[in-house]
C-alpha cells in the first residue's frame, strides 16, 4: 500500500494521532518536520527533518513524493508557503492533496476538504449544487466547549522547542513574523487581557442589548495573520479594513445607529486597535457611536444586531444562522445571493438584504455533510481522527478518485 505524507498540522498532537491511526490500518505514514516544534508533536512510520530553505522546498518535495510512491499529502492550512508549494507539486504529479482548517461551523467541528479550503476549496458551492444535494441526515454528536488552555499549552511547548532548535533548522521561515519569545509573551499578554476584559467589559453586552437592540452593526475582526485576509481579500491588513468600515459607516448609517467592532479572541494578546479606532471615530465625527470590545458573547451580539460586516470570517455563517443580514468585504464560499448582501457597503447601511432561511438551511446541511468533521484539534481529537480516516480512506486505500463519502455510516463505523 502506498503512503501518505503529513506536513505541518495544528499546534499539538492531532497529526501524530492521525498518523498512528492510519498506520494501524496498514498505510505507510510519513511526517516532514520543518522545525523543532513540528518534531516535538510529530509521529509517523517515517519521520524526516527538512532543513533546507524555502527556495529548495518544491524540488525536494517533488523528489520525496516520487521516491516514496506517495498517494496523498495532508496539511493544516493551505496558504502557508510550504503548503502552497506542496499543493502545486501534488497537482503536477497527480497526488491527492487534503487540507484541514478550523471548522467552517464553530466550535464543535473541524474542516477537511480535498484540494483546498476556503477560497481554494474544491467543493462545488454553486446554488445548483446546494439545491440538488440529497442530505444524509447526519447530526453532530459531541460538544467541544472552550479550548483556550489546550491551545495555549500546545503553543508554548511548540514555540519553546522551536526556539531551542533554531540552529538545527536554520533555513526554516515561519508563516508568522514573530520569534518564539515574542510568541510566548503574546500568549501571556492574552491571558492577562482575558481577565482584564472580563472585568472591565462585563456590562457591555447588557448595555447594547437593553439600549440598542436592532440598532447596531457588528464588525467581527479576523486575526492579523489570517491568510484569508491576505489571500482572499483586497485589503493590505486589518487596519486598512477598519478604516474603510468606519468611514463608510460614518457616511451611510443612520445617526442613532452604532458600529460595534469586536476583536478576535485569538488575537487578544497580539495586537490592539483601540487608538486607531478612537482616531478614526474622531476624524469621521462618530465618537460615541463606535464601540470597541473583546470577549463579549458572540451569539448574544448577533441575536440583537441589525447587520454583520466581515471580510470572510466564518462568523458570517454564524450570523446567517441567526438570520442577521451579512456583507462580506472579501471572497467567501458563503457569499451568495440569498445568503449575503450583494450590494455595496454604503448600500448595506441603508437597506441590508435579508437572509433566505430556507436556502441557508439547505446550504448549512450541504456544508456540514460535505466538509465538516465532528470534533476538535485540541479536545476529543480521537473522534475527528476516526472520521478523517473514513473521509479519506477511499482515496488512500484504493487510489481511485471517487466522490468524498458523506459519513452516513458514521455511528456504525465509530462503534466498530
Amino acid at each position: 500500500m502506498s503512503g501518505v505524507v503529513f506536513l505541518q498540522g495544528p499546534l499539538g498532537p492531532f497529526f501524530a494521532r492521525c498518523a498512528r491511526y492510519f498506520s494501524e490500518r496498514g498505510l505507510q505514514t510519513h511526517k516532514i518536520n520543518f522545525n523543532g516544534g513540528d518534531r516535538l508533536f510529530g509521529w509517523a512510520d517515517h519521520l524526516v527533518d527538512y532543513r533546507g530553505g524555502p527556495a529548495g522546498w518544491p524540488e525536494y518535495f517533488a523528489g520525496y513524493l516520487r521516491q516514496h510512491d506517495i498517494r496523498a499529502v495532508v496539511v493544516y492550512g493551505d496558504c502557508r508557503y510550504y503548503h502552497r508549494e506542496a499543493r502545486a507539486v501534488c497537482e503536477a504529479q497527480g497526488v491527492s492533496f487534503w487540507a484541514y482548517e478550523e471548522g467552517y461551523l464553530r466550535p464543535d467541528f473541524v474542516t477537511l476538504e480535498q484540494g483546498g479550503v476556503n477560497g481554494f476549496s474544491g467543493t462545488d458551492w454553486s446554488p445548483e449544487a446546494v439545491h440538488n444535494y440529497t442530505p444524509h441526515n447526519r447530526s453532530n454528536t459531541i460538544r467541544i466547549g472552550q479550548t483556550f488552555w489546550q491551545r495555549a499549552w500546545f503553543a508554548i511547548a511548540y514555540y519553546i522547542t522551536s526556539c531551542f532548535s533554531r540552529r538545527e533548522f536554520s533555513g526554516y521561515r515561519h508563516h508568522r513574523p514573530r520569534n518564539c519569545v515574542q510568541e510566548a509573551l503574546c500568549w501571556l499578554k492574552s491571558l492577562y487581557r482575558k481577565g482584564l476584559y472580563k472585568f472591565t467589559q462585563r456590562k457591555y453586552t447588557a448595555s447594547l442589548v437593553e439600549r440598542h437592540s436592532g440598532e447596531y452593526y457588528l464588525y467581527a475582526l479576523q486575526t492579523q495573520d489570517d491568510f484569508q485576509l491576505r489571500e482572499h481579500s483586497d485589503f493590505d491588513d486589518i487596519e486598512d479594513s477598519i478604516g474603510e468600515v468606519v468611514r463608510s459607516f460614518a457616511q451611510g448609517a443612520a445617526e442613532h445607529e452604532l458600529l460595534v467592532i469586536k476583536h478576535h479572541p485569538m488575537d487578544r494578546g497580539f495586537c490592539h486597535y483601540g487608538k486607531l479606532i478612537n482616531r478614526l471615530a474622531r476624524e469621521h465625527k462618530v465618537r460615541g457611536r463606535v464601540v470597541y470590545c473583546h470577549d463579549l458573547h458572540l451569539p448574544t451580539l448577533l441575536k440583537h444586531a441589525r447587520g454583520l460586516v466581515t471580510i470572510n470570517s466564518t462568523v458570517g455563517i454564524s450570523a446567517l444562522l441567526h438570520k442577521v443580514p451579512t456583507i462580506t468585504l472579501g471572497r467567501a464560499l458563503y457569499d451568495q445571493p440569498g445568503l449575503t448582501h450583494q450590494g455595496t457597503l454604503s448600500e448595506f447601511w441603508q437597506s441590508p438584504q435579508p437572509v433566505d432561511p430556507e436556502f441557508f438551511r439547505a446550504f448549512r446541511t450541504y456544508l456540514y455533510e460535505r466538509t465538516q468533521l465532528d470534533g476538535s484539534f485540541f479536545k476529543d481529537m480521537d473522534h475527528a481522527v476516526a472520521l478523517s480516516w473514513l473521509r479519506m480512506a477511499p482515496v488512500l486505500v484504493s487510489g481511485i478518485e471517487r466522490p468524498v463519502p458523506q459519513l452516513e455510516d458514521e455511528k456504525d463505523y465509530l462503534a466498530a
